[in-house]
């Protein structure tokens, strides 16, 4: 059965959301039947969102601009906690270029519509901050009974960087947000760093994309460019993966807690409990998925 799904990007600035909209749209499983963007410049993440969508001849796909900024703004030692930054992939963006025309309603909107007008259960796919959607659910309660959630987002350890303590980056963006949408009552899938970190790509696999010769693969790697990062981790991608097939991942029900205050203020606090609120994953398959990710990169859209 094919799966409809919303993705909500903060697109533009690491290159996993772009790889994670490409992905999706190469996956036959899953009817894209919205993208909405969030955080920060949100309208430069439109234009980019709608340029990789008319690249890959999905001009069908609504893209409408969301909430950039968090619930309550602060002031961060970090910059990009405030989301004043033009995403780094904006050089990829022609002045005059034409391209199709966004949704002409708030993202909030059209992802309500979507869910309660739809005969199915959506998921969304929130691989951003998660403003967008905390206002939906506070918009429209009922959302929480039609829709399901695979957040890429959040940790519950500190395996993977035994040295740092930091929040996750989608959460600390909006803590708020993220404590309202977990304790909201609706289904969550919690795709965290604890498996993400594990689905990195090889040098001679971005490469491979490099030379693949597409217009999709060759917009992607002026996009990886842009972002300049030194390596591709396949966070949000993994989240698209597990909305449909779960089986990538092994998971356990938690009760997450989102830390709003002090110094741990952004941490998902994750326990056992006989409420929980989560399915939080805690290992990977990081070869499959890696295999299945790259076999859908590199094949033609059309």
């Amino acid at each position: 059965m094919v799966e409809d799904v919303i993705i909500d990007t903060d697109i533009g600035d690491d290159i996993d959301d772009a790889f994670a909209l490409a992905f999706a749209l190469n996956s036959s499983e899953l009817n894209v039947k919205a993208v909405t963007t969030v955080f920060g410049k949100v309208e430069v993440r439109t234009k980019l969102a709608l340029k990789l969508l008319k690249t890959f001849g999905r001009e069908d796909i609504p893209v409408a601009t969301g909430v950039g900024k968090p619930f309550f703004e602060r002031t961060y030692r970090r910059e990009r906690y405030l989301g004043n930054e033009v995403p780094r992939q904006a050089v990829v963006l022609v002045e005059d270029e034409p391209l199709p025309k966004p949704y002409p309603k708030h993202a909030v909107d059209l992802i309500i519509s979507t869910v309660m007008d739809s005969r199915n259960e959506v998921t969304i796919i929130p691989v951003g901050a998660l403003t967008n959607i905390a206002a939906c659910i506070i918009k429209e309660p009922k959302l929480v009974e039609r829709a399901k959630l695979v957040i890429m987002g959040g940790a519950v350890s500190n395996w993977f960087r035994p040295t740092v303590s930091r929040a996750e980056h989608n959460i600390r963006c909006d803590p708020e947000a993220a404590r309202i949408v977990f304790e909201s009552g609706i289904p969550i899938t919690m795709v965290g760093l604890d498996v993400t970190m594990k689905c990195a790509l090889s040098e001679e696999q971005v490469d491979s994309i490099r030379k693949r010769g597409l217009a999709t693969t060759t917009l992607l790697t002026y996009m990886t460019a842009g972002w300049g990062g030194s390596r591709v981790i396949l966070h949000d991608p993994l989240a698209v993966a597990v909305s449909f097939d779960p089986t990538l991942t092994k998971s356990q029900p938690r009760l997450v807690n989102v830390v709003t205050t002090g110094k741990a203020r952004g941490f998902t606090l994750a326990s056992e409990s006989d409420t929980p609120n989560a399915q939080v994953c805690i290992d990977v398959d990081s070869d499959r998925f890696v295999s299945m990710f790259m076999k859908r990169i590199l094949k033609s859209p059309n």
